[in-house]
């Protein structure tokens, strides 16, 4: 019975359809990152200054071409694909959190306080500045995981079936 088993789980699984995958491959990194039809794709067209995003409707690997929101994209005319965020953008949100509520709450305790002896001092309006500065410049430029092609970077459409 266990080999039935086995017998059938092997002729079903050589019977699934192959997939089409996006690579994005690195010249000196044997490991790339990959994309699946049906993922979101938000990437920027050479020249463009503006990023546009949407699904990944059909992959042809004839002619290296993307259909996105039903229109061909051809891989050598994307400048860079933006991956997602990092750990500098949580990083970098929670100081920017965290330097916003300093500045609120000291803030609002001064004003509710009704004792003169407090008082928002330059030394809270340093830490609230510094620590959102400090996220946001984080934030800027370790928050966000971008693929730029380049002469070393290229994206390339695979087509799995044998």
């Amino acid at each position: 019975m266990r080999f039935l088993t086995l017998l059938l789980l092997v002729l079903l699984c050589t019977c699934v359809r192959a997939q089409k995958v996006l690579l994005f491959e690195r010249m000196t990194d044997s490991k790339a990152e990959r994309m699946y039809e049906g993922e979101a794709l938000k990437f920027r067209m050479e020249g463009d200054k503006f990023w546009q995003e949407g699904r990944i409707m059909e992959m042809r690997p004839d002619i290296q071409a993307l259909v996105i929101n039903e229109r061909f994209i051809l891989l050598e005319e994307i400048e860079s694909v933006h991956l997602g965020s990092t750990f500098g953008a949580a990083a970098g949100y929670s100081l920017m959190t965290f330097g916003t509520a300093w500045a609120g709450i000291g803030l609002i305790g001064y004003a509710t306080d009704k004792d003169p002896t407090t008082n928002f001092s330059g030394r809270d309006a340093t830490i609230a500045l510094t620590s959102f500065a400090s996220g946001y410049l984080i934030n800027r430029f370790l928050g966000q995981k971008r693929f730029k092609t380049s002469q070393y970077k290229r994206l390339r459409i695979v087509d799995t079936s044998f």
